[in-house]
């Protein structure tokens, strides 16, 4: 709606320096944009589902106006994924129009895709920009709880001990979000048989975990400085396998088993 007014506040101002510059045409030029610039829009795992777009201009008519709906080629969204009219309607004595989008979750990668849409008409219209979709998909994700977990891994730092083979922690996962999860300690202890001895780091690290569609990732700036992150599978047996790395070339991998 901000996009909306905008234009208009825009278009208005042309319009005045038209009529200034042509006393005999004092008629405001018509145009017709999309509600707003981005929207979301998350489909449920495996299933399908429909959202609205809404657009404007900016008079009233008395008659019915069309305008051609483009899907731009620099959209991810896979073709078999959505169903897009060709067209969207403005009612005669209205200024808003709506048109119905579905979307089946076919080749939606975890990440998420984009569909970008763009308006046309004939030459007495402008248009607004296109409108960027974000489509993501919406999977169950039920990760709380606490779990017993075995880390084994190495450092990089000749200080710490190593090698680390199945470092036995405890650690609880707290649901924050649909799919975002605090976790009590996001190394599941290593930093603290690391580096509790030879740089005094003997605190749990805090962090936070997403979880897309089983997918587990996590990037953060480790207690030292460096970026880190974490990758790991939600396995569906009530197991996650978690890996981290650093930018010091640290590594390790967890099994976490929930009790």
């Amino acid at each position: 709606m901000k996009k909306y007014l905008k234009l208009f506040l825009t278009l208005f101002a042309i319009a005045a320096v038209f009529s200034s510059c042509e006393s005999d045409d004092n008629s405001t030029p018509e145009f017709v944009s999309f509600a707003n610039d981005t929207q979301d829009f998350a489909v449920t795992q495996n299933g399908s589902g429909s959202f609205d777009v809404t657009v404007y201009t900016n008079k009233e008519v008395g008659s019915d106006r069309s305008f051609n709906l483009e899907v731009l080629g620099n959209s991810s969204l896979s073709a078999e994924a959505y169903d897009v009219p060709s067209m969207v309607t403005i009612p005669g004595g209205t200024n808003k129009g709506v048109f119905t989008v579905n979307v089946t979750d076919t080749n939606i990668d975890n990440s998420g895709e984009v569909l970008i849409l763009s308006l046309s008409n004939g030459d007495n219209f402008y248009t607004g920009d296109p409108i960027l979709i974000n489509v993501t998909r919406d999977c169950p994700s039920n990760l709380e709880g606490t779990y017993s977990v075995l880390t084994s891994g190495q450092s990089t730092d000749g200080a710490a001990a190593d090698p680390v083979v199945d470092l036995p922690y405890t650690v609880t996962l707290t649901k924050t979000g649909t799919n975002t999860y605090t976790v009590s300690d996001i190394f599941a202890g290593i930093y603290i048989d690391w580096y509790c001895v030879p740089y005094d780091y003997c605190v749990e690290t805090g962090g936070v975990i997403t979880d897309v569609c089983g997918t587990l990732s996590s990037s953060f700036t480790e207690p030292f400085g460096e970026a880190a992150s974490i990758s790991g599978t939600d396995n569906g047996d009530g197991t996650l396998t978690i890996s981290f790395q650093n930018a010091y070339g640290d590594a390790s991998t967890s099994v976490y088993t929930k009790i």
